[in-house]
């Protein structure tokens, strides 16, 4: 399979005009436009921004030119009032781009405006202007809504599917008080976590998941948005709210203590996102030896983060840390709203 690692082939995805959410907070998010300034024609301008706290924000500046980056820097905004009363959000930050420059910007309904001015912050806040930089760079951005390209896929014949149109009713192990879907389709995590009844060796396997938005937990927080998938119930490709930090195995897509994500393809919270699996199951001896480990290859967002993966060991937290041939699908509950869509898995022969 063709590895994609650059960070910018994110962007290469479909935009859509799907809805935001209803608590989504129109700041955060994936940005994207143009400089305005005569002359910067070939320039466009992106930006990664994050909640840190309720009204409050981080992010990542881009220039890009020729496919990548000319320059880059870190801003951050707060909102001074309530979403009902003040509908814009001021930003600033440092930037350097062959000198330094100092970006203010405003965000209001889903549109960012704003310039490069020479000169920067200081740490005191004060502006040090560079008379000699000459004038501001004007730029424009839009939030962007990102579809992954196997968003509502349909599965494919043979396929058995956990959740979604033509599900098994009965494919889950049922919990006193669990509550079965949602209006909008949806497995909601609930405690103790989703097993299926089914069983599964190799297998290709498709889901959709949906993180909340915490912007009170840290970023790459373990508290934001946690829950997990366990192929066979042993092996976890974990599922979290980390949009805006960088990858690790113990964030969205890592393989617990086994493997870091090749690149980061995670969308933002109350993002519809996809996981695209192939797993090879382990083999074994007539005395029940291992005598192959099992396989992965992971494609978060339609952009490959596990090629295949030897997993030499399952990762904790699963029905069982002794690996086998067949185990059924675990969706783990941390006490967190995620929820799962469309998920089914297709038999595959090795």
């Amino acid at each position: 399979m063709r590895r994609t690692l650059s960070i910018l082939a994110l962007f290469a995805f479909v935009f859509c005009a799907l809805a935001f959410a209803a608590d989504d907070d129109h700041v955060m998010g994936i940005w994207e436009g143009k400089i305005t300034t005569s002359g910067w024609e070939s320039r466009t301008v992106k930006a990664k921004i994050w909640g840190v706290k309720n009204n409050a924000w981080e992010g990542q500046f881009q220039i890009i030119e020729n496919g990548g980056p000319v320059a880059e820097g870190n801003i951050s905004g707060k909102r001074e009032g309530s979403p009902e009363t003040v509908k814009s959000v001021p930003f600033s930050g440092n930037l350097n781009l062959d000198g330094d420059y100092f970006l203010t910007a405003t965000a209001t309904e889903e549109k960012m405006t704003g310039q490069l001015a020479p000169g920067r912050e200081t740490k005191k806040g004060n502006i040090k202007a560079d008379k000699k930089g000459g004038e501001p760079i004007a730029f424009e951005l839009q939030r962007q809504q990102v579809k992954p390209p196997t968003q509502g896929a349909t599965p494919p014949e043979g396929a058995i599917v956990l959740v979604g149109p033509g599900a098994d009713p009965e494919a889950w192990i049922l919990r006193p008080g669990a509550t079965d879907r949602t209006p909008d389709g949806a497995l909601p995590i609930i405690k103790p976590s989703w097993i299926s009844k089914q069983e599964f060796g190799s297998c290709k396997l498709h889901l959709e998941f949906v993180t909340p938005y915490m912007p009170n937990a840290g970023v790459g927080s373990q508290e934001r948005g946690n829950s997990g998938v366990y192929v066979q119930g042993r092996y976890e490709i974990q599922v979290l709210d980390s949009f805006g930090a960088a990858p690790r195995n113990n964030l969205c897509g890592g393989i617990y203590k086994i493997a870091v994500p090749l690149a980061d393809a995670v969308l933002p919270p109350l993002t519809r996102q996809t996981y695209d699996m192939e797993f090879h199951a382990p083999k074994f001896d007539a005395s029940g030896k291992k005598t192959q480990d099992a396989e992965l290859t992971v494609l978060h967002n339609g952009i490959v983060i596990h090629d295949k993966l030897k997993l030499p060991n399952a990762t904790p937290g699963g029905v069982t840390d002794v690996e086998g041939s067949t185990g059924p699908l675990l969706l783990q509950n941390h006490n967190d709203d995620v929820k799962y869509y469309n998920i089914w898995i297709q038999p595959i022969q090795d």
